[in-house]
């Protein structure tokens, strides 16, 4: 079977693909023992930003245009504000005083959390659920969830918390699913950029060793992001109608 006519084992290596880069970072930041939050930071910035590049690289080369991955406008809607308040209730757990909290660091680390919201949603809501969308709608969303969590199983093998890293392979394969899905009803990922940016800043800011608010924050995103999967998946896939509607679109809109 040929490469180009295997979405799944596109879809794995466009995965591997998004591990690389965090990978050398860490690697290097290993190496030359690197402690400063602030050049942790910048080191992963720039590597990813080069996936970044990179994954614009192959959308470019592939036989879709980059309205087809996601690069168009959305309307707004009432989940929005509901996942903004929720991803706010993570102030609760208070600011982590890290690096000295300087003006440096939070500007470097915010440059890192746009650069990771661009690199992982192009890959995984953008080249996986493309590609997998050859196989259907719903392998799509599920493919990718499924692919956008495995990577925070190496939490494991760096020595944090069993109890944490369940938790955030949970939540990852949760806010991939309803990611995918506003893509599938929204045709766009101009907003999961700015919610993966927004939710990785305010979990750097403040996060913390694993405590009962701490999990309990966790839980708490967990079930807000079980409540938007199935609201969307009941708008996606309830109706015949809709189904049918949304077969159809996609085929127009280059999906499949």
């Amino acid at each position: 079977m040929k490469m180009k006519n295997s979405p799944i084992l596109l879809s794995i290596l466009f995965t591997v693909l998004a591990l690389i880069f965090p990978t050398i970072a860490g690697v290097i930041v290993s190496v030359k023992n690197i402690t400063s939050l602030s050049s942790i930071c910048l080191i992963q910035f720039i590597f990813t930003t080069a996936g970044v590049l990179i994954t614009l690289w192959i959308m470019k080369k592939s036989k879709f245009s980059f309205q087809d991955f996601g690069f168009r406008k959305f309307k707004a809607e009432a989940w929005i504000a509901v996942i903004v308040v929720s991803e706010l209730v993570s102030f609760l757990n208070g600011i982590t005083d890290k690096d000295g909290f300087s003006a440096q660091y939070v500007l470097i680390l915010l440059l890192f959390v746009i650069a990771v919201g661009f690199c992982e949603e192009l890959i995984f809501r953008g080249l996986v659920f493309k590609y997998l969308s050859a196989k259907g709608l719903k392998v799509a969303i599920i493919g990718s969830s499924i692919l956008f969590s495995i990577g925070h199983l190496a939490n494991l093998f760096s020595g944090q918390d069993f109890l944490m890293t369940l938790l955030q392979v949970t939540y990852a394969f949760l806010f991939g699913l309803v990611c995918a899905e506003i893509v599938a009803k929204t045709k766009s990922i101009i907003f999961l950029i700015v919610w993966h940016a927004m939710h990785d800043f305010i979990a750097f800011l403040t996060d913390s060793e694993p405590n009962v608010l701490s999990v309990s924050i966790y839980v708490f995103h967990c079930l807000v992001l079980m409540g938007l999967a199935i609201y969307f998946w009941r708008a996606l896939f309830t109706k015949k109608d809709r189904v049918g509607s949304i077969i159809n679109k996609g085929k127009s809109e280059s999906y499949v």
